[in-house]
């Protein structure tokens, strides 16, 4: 994910020269909830809201090699499914199409809804899909808050509307709530993942030698759902209102030259699941929440040298079909007899690095393997070839210390650039019952070894403890918060990209086992855990990228009809270009543009591609700022922004409309969209 030539120079150099950024402290308080009601049956309901930030957004993921925002391909959402038991506390599943979770994000959309729902922190369980393509700057811990984007710092109005979409969503599932019906399932799927890492695999004392000799089978194959239905009080029958999937797969098909938000390869399966509900019920509002499995040395497997989105759209449309068929399965399993309950814990590191004799780094540090980046990302130039830096590069001698064969990057100066503080050392442990599966969220993107390891040792404890011996364990990556990379011992010590981002040492994958087992235990034993603090404060870099508003001036006019764009490699498409209000005036989060039809040009119809209505809320069609205009309407500089598909199945002509709007006037800034065939 962090791909840095010099980043860290750059950085001291800065802080020597102007003293550094400005500094926010956030206090955020744990609030006491609403109390719950005392149902008699399992109540549900879902939530979604638009999380597609203003352009201009830095883009997180391939850190320095990413550039800023300019408009969207797909939109960005927060998806929320609310589930109360009769007996117990409710949860919140909440899915964003982010790179990662963050704890500060977590903490204070769990303060914001507190005093409006019945859920407290411990329910709450915020993961990110881990596409590459969406903004970052959200970070709880200096560290990663200046390093996963193009540019670093703290938002206050870009974390503010984050925070407060979020919420609502989460409020509006909780008002949503009805009497229910849940199932859980899964299924393997092959062929559209391989293992990126594949030499730290074989290094585990327990590799399947099968899987060992094969990138496409060294993967955790495994699809995980939920599946909830609630009762529709008009026709006095349940039906469906949202899923929650689990997959292992990196986000990462659309490459880092990229600018527009999009959610990868996830925002083709969450759609593809919504789209077959709302044809086959007839109905609105249903949510599919994907979120990231084991995947930290899973790639997609795409097509070689055809990164992008149509490899994006391939994958992502084959595995929403493969959930279609995995939802339709669970039909018949579907009870509202289920136990659900939440424990959350919170370890500071620095002030608990042992368990069960297991010890983790302190301080933890940053190694050369993952300044060069990950191969199958766009690694870094230069760095990925050097002696040192390249992926395998590890030391063979002096590895007594507590980091072992990792080269530190600038050592021993790496505490001068990035002092202790910086790190995230306050970790979230979570783990969510739903009937005969336990969700283990983490903030962690962890291998697949290392996840089958840490399901294991929660497996163990919770059969000690008294729980069912088929109950599965499905660990959910980047969720609550981030802290870098999970490897098993064997893989740290190959240092390839994952393991030089294992901040803590050789020994985080054990540790974590220890610690998320111990919370399953305690989850099983009191069916409820909350252990942490009471409030909680985040000292942060600050930094604008949501400017002040612009007055708007002139008119808003489309510049030229639609033009078909054939370029010689990647999608085809129809463009059109209009004037609009100033980029700070721009909201993406709401709708923009729909396609209409005509068959004589006096009367115009919503295009709808099999029962699906066509308008920005797909993952063909994109909107991106085109460049700067003169305030009178007329083109001065169009720039480069021209890609905006929607593929077309339709022989009538169609036209784009432009649709609630933030003003009725316009300046300095040209916006495009078009249609791909």
């Amino acid at each position: 994910m962090l791909r840095v030539i010099t980043r860290f120079a750059v950085l001291l150099a800065a802080c020597i020269a102007i003293g550094c950024s400005s500094f926010i402290n956030l206090e955020v308080r744990r609030a006491t909830p609403l109390a719950s009601e005392r149902n008699t049956s399992l109540l549900a309901g879902v939530g979604r809201a638009d999380i597609t930030p203003r352009p201009g957004m830095p883009m997180a993921g391939y850190s320095a090699n990413a550039n800023y925002g300019k408009g969207f391909r797909t939109r960005l959402y927060a998806r929320v499914i609310y589930l109360k038991p009769e007996d117990r506390g409710p949860v919140a599943l909440v899915q964003c199409d982010l790179l990662t979770g963050s704890e500060l994000v977590h903490r204070r959309v769990a303060e914001l809804v507190a005093g409006k729902t019945d859920l407290d922190l411990k329910g709450i369980m915020l993961s990110a899909t881990h596409t590459h393509s969406g903004p970052g700057n959200l970070s709880g811990s200096n560290f990663y808050l200046m390093h996963t984007a193009n540019a670093g710092g703290l938002d206050m109005k870009f974390f503010n509307f984050v925070t407060g979409q979020i919420a609502a969503a989460i409020i509006d599932a909780y008002n949503s709530r009805r009497p229910a019906r849940i199932a859980t399932g899964s299924m393997d799927l092959y062929g559209f993942t391989r293992n990126r890492s594949l030499s730290a695999y074989r290094a585990n004392r327990n590799a399947d030698p099968e899987k060992a000799g094969d990138i496409h089978k060294a993967v955790n194959p495994t699809m995980y759902m939920v599946r909830v239905d609630c009762l529709d009080s008009k026709s006095g029958t349940y039906v469906p209102a949202g899923a929650l999937t689990s997959f292992s797969i990196h986000g990462t098909t659309v490459p880092s030259q990229n600018t527009f938000y999009n959610a990868d390869v996830f925002a083709y399966m969450e759609r593809e699941l919504e789209w077959e509900i709302a044809r086959k019920y007839k109905t609105a509002g249903f949510v599919h929440a994907v979120v990231n499995g084991t995947h930290a040395d899973i790639a997609p497997d795409i097509i070689c040298d055809r990164e992008g989105y149509r490899e994006s759209r391939r994958i992502g449309v084959g595995l929403g079909w493969k959930a279609i068929g995995l939802f339709n399965s669970l039909e018949k399993q579907l009870s509202d007899r289920v136990k659900i309950g939440a424990a959350l814990r919170e370890i500071d590191y620095y002030q608990n690095s042992t368990i069960d004799g297991i010890e983790i780094c302190d301080p933890p540090r940053v190694g050369n393997t993952l300044l060069a980046g990950a191969y199958d990302g766009g690694p870094t130039p230069i760095l990925n070839w050097l002696p040192f830096f390249k992926e395998g590069s590890r030391r063979w001698i002096f590895t007594g210390g507590c980091h072992g064969n990792r080269r530190i990057v600038l050592w021993p100066f790496q505490s001068l650039i990035l002092p202790r503080d910086e790190f995230p050392h306050r970790i979230t442990f979570q783990a969510i019952r739903l009937g005969d599966i336990v969700l283990l969220p983490l903030p962690y993107e962890v291998t697949m070894e290392s996840g089958r390891r840490i399901a294991e040792a929660c497996r163990k404890s919770a059969l000690k403890s008294g729980m069912p011996a088929d109950t599965r364990f499905v660990v959910v990556s980047v969720s609550n918060g981030y802290t870098g990379y999970c490897t098993t011992p064997e893989e740290y010590a190959q240092q390839r990209y994952e393991a030089g981002h294992t901040l803590y040492g050789p020994n985080t994958n054990p540790f974590i086992a220890a610690q998320t087992a111990r919370v399953v235990g305690d989850l099983v034993r009191q069916e409820e855990l909350y252990d942490i603090a009471g409030t909680w404060t985040f000292t942060l870099t600050g930094k604008t990228f949501y400017r002040e508003y612009d007055a708007p001036q002139g008119r808003r006019v489309t510049l030229a009809e639609p033009e078909f764009q054939k370029p010689e490699s990647g999608e085809a498409y129809w463009l059109l270009r209009w004037a609009d209000v100033p980029p700070t005036l721009i909201y993406l989060h709401r709708r923009l543009v729909s396609i209409e039809y005509s068959d004589d040009g006096a009367k115009w119809f919503p295009l709808e591609m099999q029962g699906i209505r066509v308008d920005d809320d797909g993952y063909d069609l994109s909107v991106p700022r085109a460049g700067k205009g003169d305030g009178t309407g007329s083109e001065s500089n169009p720039g480069r922004g021209r890609r905006c598909f929607f593929r077309r199945r339709s022989n009538h002509k169609t036209i784009a409309r432009l649709q609630d709007m933030s003003a009725d006037s316009c300046h300095s800034c040209f916006m495009s969209m078009g249609v791909a065939l």
